[in-house]
């Protein structure tokens, strides 16, 4: 009889996603209200939300630019955490679920889960509702697709 390679997940990498997940959250909401960063609602609304593609991104730019090491750790930090935080979606959405082995796939899982944090941010008052994260965040999923494809190949390979 022929044995089939086994191509799902196993319990250790589902229990991985969650505590992904709910590490995701902390970081997004939870953190913000443990330390009472949330001011108040109707003022935050006005001021949480970015529409404007690239706008956010140009203004961090220009913070590297700068000569204040404040300003420069703050935009490295914003940018590089945008991506970071969406590599593991990125990775282990394919991982763990063979149907979404395509990077359309994976990225349109991304994209809804990107836009339901960014809404809940903008509607809670518990961050920022900007497009601009959506491109960095976007970017991060698609590296960790990347990753997630190479280790398949090499998987495959050996």
């Amino acid at each position: 009889m022929k044995k089939t390679k086994n191509t799902s997940a196993g319990p250790v990498l589902r229990l991985l996603f969650l505590l992904y997940c709910a590490l995701m959250l902390w970081l997004l909401f939870g953190q913000r209200l443990r330390l009472g960063m949330q001011d108040s609602a109707l003022i935050q609304q006005g001021l949480n939300i970015n529409l404007i593609p690239l706008h956010t991104l140009r203004q961090y730019w220009g913070l590297l630019l700068s000569d204040n090491a404040y300003y420069v750790r703050h935009a490295i930090v914003n940018l590089a955490g945008n991506v970071v935080m969406f590599v593991p979606l990125g990775l282990l959405l394919p991982w763990i679920w063979p149907t979404l082995r395509k990077l359309w796939k994976v990225m349109l899982c991304a994209l809804a889960a990107m836009i339901l944090v960014e809404l809940s941010q903008y509607l809670t008052a518990l961050g920022s509702c900007d497009v601009d994260d959506l491109i960095l965040n976007l970017l991060g999923a698609a590296f960790g697709y990347c990753l997630w494809c190479i280790g398949a190949k090499l998987r495959r390979n050996a």
